[in-house]
This record gives C-alpha cells, structure tokens and sequence, in this order.
C-alpha cells in the first residue's frame, strides 16, 4: 500500500474496523514509513483525548450573550428588510428565537474547555475600548474567536501529550543525573544520565517499555512526549525492551538515528566511536540522510565514523561471511568481494545480499539479484530491471517477502 491508500484507512484502522488482510498492509507499511506512522499516533491520541472530554460543555456566559445578541440583531434586519413596520407577534417570534439560540449554545458540544483564556473573553468590553472607525468590531471578534479558542485548544492538547519525567530505577551502585546523585528516581527532558563504573539502572519510557542502561553509560532526554520520545546515546550501551507494538522512540547516534519499530534490541558505543546495534526480536531502521537500513531480528551492524551504516549481516553467519562484509564495507572492494560473499552466504542471509545492492555496482547487481531470486524469487511488482536501477520501493518490497519466510 502506498501512503494515500493507508491515509484513507487510518481512522478505520484506529476504529478497528478493517478486515485482516487490510489490517495487515497498514501495520506493514507503518512500521516503515515515519510520516504516516506520526499520522497514525496523532488520529490515535486525539481519539483518546476525546474519549476524555465531557459529553456537554457550558459556554461562559458572556459568550452565550453576546452570539444571542449578533443573531437577534441580524434577525431583526432581515425581517426589517422585508417589512418596515412588524407586527408585534414577529417580535414575539423573534424574542422565542433568541431563547432558542441561547439553549443550543449552551447544549453544543465539542472540544472546547471552560479555562482562563475562554472566560476572559468579554467582547463587550472589548468592543467598547476600540476606536470608533466604522468598523464592525463585534463581526471581527466573533470571526476571530474560534480561532483562538481552536490555538488555545491545540495548546492544550499538545501540552497533555508531555511525558516528563521517566522514572529512573537504579539497579546498581549510583546514577548521577546533570551531574549531581540522582535522589528523585527521576529524569526530565533536557537532562543527561550517567552510570559509572559498577553502576546500572533502568528507565521507564511511558507508555513504551523499558532503557536498561549499562555501566560507564551517558545519555540524554532529548524529548519526552507521546508520539515523540527521543533519546541520544553518548557513550556506552543500552538495551531497548519494547512493551507496545507501535512505539514511538528514536535514538541518536552521532549523526545516524535509530528508530524503534517494536522488539527489542541493544546499542553499544565503544571508545573508537564504534556503534554496534543487535536485534533480538522485531526489527530497527537506521538513518542517514537519505540512506535507510532495516534490520531484522537476529542480525549485526555497526556504524563507524558517525555516518557510515554498515552491511546488516546475522550473530550466527559463517565467519567467513562476516570478514567479507566487513571487508566490502570498511577496507575497499576488490574484484571478487561480491562473489566471495555470494559463496559464503546461505540461504538465511540473503537479507545481506539484498542490502548490498544499492551498495555495488549494477554489473554486480545483477549477480547479486539471481543469487537471490534462485533462493526467494521476487514478488509481484519487483522487476529485475527495477532492482538492478536500485529502486529503494521494490527493495523493500522484496526484503518483506524474504523477511517474514526466515
């Protein structure tokens, strides 16, 4: 599915009205793509705000008169342009009207809260202060207040999905939080988070899971917020336990992120700024500026120089295998690199084959694609001239179909 078919079955998906193949194709393609996963969070949050809001809402009362007021001032001239002299059973008529408008604003309903800002509205007041310009001021405020009670709404709303602090539980020895022993058990956005040696603690991610953090660690709160929780990894290693299966939290590293995409999985940063990443179950995607790599469970990969995503290949490969690639990947291809490790490959890592093909040329390319294919032919919409042009779409598409057989 693209991302316009699964915009249209988003609120369906939330509702969860869709049958299971559907059900299916939307999870799949929003554990990939970062932009309709954050729609996916933002329908799902607002849906549970609602479920929160009171089922009727009294505006102030100075709103309540003063929309009355603007209806029964336009009602009178309408029906004055229509005749110059009412009778006086129209004024009735209209006076029943204004107690009629009056109960349907009182009975409306919506997201509007009674707060500080909405009862501080006194149009009247307003109105009265301005410059007499010929201007209908009253039209203006009343235009403009819904807009502001929508901004003051949004506000609030936004401000509710704020998660800090986590709680920090400490295993062993101390855990210094901005420098000073941590005492609260707790750590709020902005703040940094150091073990020393002998010392370990876990960190509770609202809502998501756990951070176990390993000895002679530093990290940083960079975000606390539904939908948005995000965390740098300074130095050390940390373990990701994941307790939902649609969670929100990135890690950086240097200048690549980690993208939880439900599992668990470790990272290491050791004193060569080498990071080593290891998923035990789901799967992670890793970024660079437009290079992303998946890796699935069961696999290796290290980020060297900050930047530099290496070649995904499984803890359990040949050894051979994992010297090629990391030849391939760190010291230079020569000639027969690709087939060295086309040899050594079983058919359990043709996730590695795969995630070499943007990597080569397309001579190589199309070695790798029939090394592949003659172990997982491609799926439907996967061309083999699609492949060899490096199309990042089929390769995803066929690196599902790979994935879910292993």
């Amino acid at each position: 599915m693209n991302c316009e078919e699964v915009k249209i079955s988003l609120h369906d998906f939330v509702d969860e009205t869709l049958d299971g193949f559907m059900k299916r194709e939307v999870e799949a393609h929003l554990r990939v793509c970062n932009k309709c996963f954050n729609e996916y969070k933002r329908i799902r949050i607002f849906f549970d705000t609602l479920k929160n809001l009171p089922y009727t809402i009294e505006p102030p009362k100075e709103i309540v008169e003063t929309f009355s007021a603007e209806l029964l001032s336009r009602s009178l001239k309408e029906e004055m342009s229509e005749s110059p002299s009412p009778p006086v059973t129209n004024l009735r008529r209209l006076k029943k009207e204004r107690v009629k408008q009056e109960k349907i604003l009182r009975k409306s309903r919506g997201a509007i809260r009674k707060s500080l800002i909405s009862r501080t509205i006194m149009i009247p007041r307003i109105s009265q202060s301005l410059p007499s310009t010929g201007i209908n001021w009253n039209k203006i405020l009343l235009t403009l207040l819904p807009i502001v009670l929508f901004a003051a709404g949004y506000f609030i709303y936004d401000f509710q999905k704020n998660n800090s602090p986590w709680k920090v539980n400490t295993k062993e020895g101390t855990v210094i939080i901005n420098g000073i022993v941590n005492y609260s058990g707790k750590i709020r956005q902005g703040e940094s988070l150091l073990t020393e040696n002998n010392s370990k603690a876990t960190v509770l991610v609202p809502r998501i899971g756990n951070i176990d953090i390993d000895e002679n660690s530093l990290l940083l709160l960079v975000k606390a917020k539904d939908g948005n929780n995000r965390i740098r990894l300074q130095k050390g290693a940390i373990k990701i336990v994941n307790m939902t299966n649609m969670p929100d939290l990135a890690i950086d590293i240097e200048n690549c992120v980690v993208i939880d995409r439900s599992g668990q999985f470790s990272i290491s940063i050791d004193e060569n700024n080498i990071a080593k990443i290891f998923v035990e179950f789901g799967f992670v995607e890793i970024q660079h500026d437009n290079q992303t790599v998946y890796l699935n469970e069961g696999y290796n990969c290290e980020i060297r120089d900050g930047y530099k995503i290496g070649t995904p290949y499984r803890s359990d490969a040949s050894e051979s295998l994992k010297e090629e690639v990391k030849n391939f990947d760190y010291n230079g291809v020569e000639e027969n690199t690709i087939e060295k490790i086309i040899k050594a490959a079983t058919p359990k890592d043709m996730l590695t084959l795969l995630e070499l093909i943007p990597r080569t040329s397309k001579l190589k390319r199309q070695v790798l694609f029939q090394a592949i294919a003659n172990n997982f032919p491609p799926p439907e919409n996967v061309t083999r001239a699609g492949i060899i042009n490096g199309d990042l779409h089929m390769l995803y598409l066929w690196w599902q179909e790979i994935e879910w057989q292993l």
